[in-house]
Parts: C-alpha cells; sequence; structure tokens
C-alpha cells in the first residue's frame, strides 16, 4: 500500500498501481477497474459529527452503511449499487471530518468483491493527530 497525500495534513494508503491527477482541485486515483475521487474542505464547525451531518445526504435509501469513530474524526460511508443489463457497479461515499478539515471521498467499481478494498481503503485514511 503506498501512502497519498491528500492535504498537508490529512492521507490515504491505497495499493501502488494507482495514477494520480487533480481537476478541478479535485484528487481523482485509478487504476484499470477503480476510481476514487476525492475532495478536501474545510471545515466550519470545528466538530466532527456536526460536519458530516450536514454533507450526509445519501440521493436514495443506501444497499449499506458505515460509521467510524477514531480520535479526533468521524466519518460515515454508504453503498448504492446500480444496474442495467449486463452492467453492475457500485458507489462507495464517505465523509469523514476532523476539527479541521473534510474528506468526501467516493469509490467507483464493477466488481463487487472489491467493497471490502473500498471500506479498507477508507479506513485508511488518516488526519494529522488522529491516531496513526
Amino acid at each position: 500500500m503506498v501512502l497519498q497525500r491528500i492535504t498537508r495534513d490529512c492521507a490515504v494508503k491505497i495499493g501502488g498501481t494507482f495514477r494520480r491527477r487533480v481537476q478541478d482541485g479535485d484528487l481523482c486515483l485509478f487504476d484499470r477497474a477503480r476510481t476514487v475521487w476525492i475532495a478536501a474542505y474545510r471545515a466550519r464547525e470545528g466538530d466532527p459529527i456536526a460536519s458530516v451531518g450536514e454533507l450526509y445526504r445519501p440521493d436514495r435509501k443506501p444497499d449499506e452503511e458505515w460509521e467510524r469513530r477514531e480520535d479526533g474524526m468521524f466519518g460515515r460511508a454508504y453503498l448504492i449499487s446500480e444496474s442495467t443489463p449486463g452492467q453492475a457497479c457500485w458507489t462507495l461515499t464517505s465523509i469523514s471530518a476532523s476539527k479541521q478539515t473534510i474528506i468526501l471521498m467516493s469509490f467507483y467499481f464493477d466488481d463487487e468483491r472489491e467493497l471490502d478494498w473500498a471500506v479498507s481503503t477508507w479506513h485508511s485514511l488518516r488526519f494529522a493527530g488522529s491516531g496513526e
């Protein structure tokens, strides 16, 4: 796993095969079968739970949801599956916050077996001072 710096005080561990590009201020990490879009925002509240609560709005009932609490950070994530004839895809959307920063990560993948990878990558997200 390679540590990918998102901001000065935030990083995520992700496989070494991912390429990196920045588009319109957002970070995109991608390989042949998976894409991760990452956006960073400055938190207003200073309260990670309130920051995540303001942004956590699934478009429809999620297939599955997660929550994580660690030293100085809070996060929630949800899985949405989409199906068309002959094609299925999944999106894991996560919102995580420290007192200073909010990170929105969207994982896109076509193979449901990649779900464990997406969740563990989200769990590898670290903010400076949040229990590395």
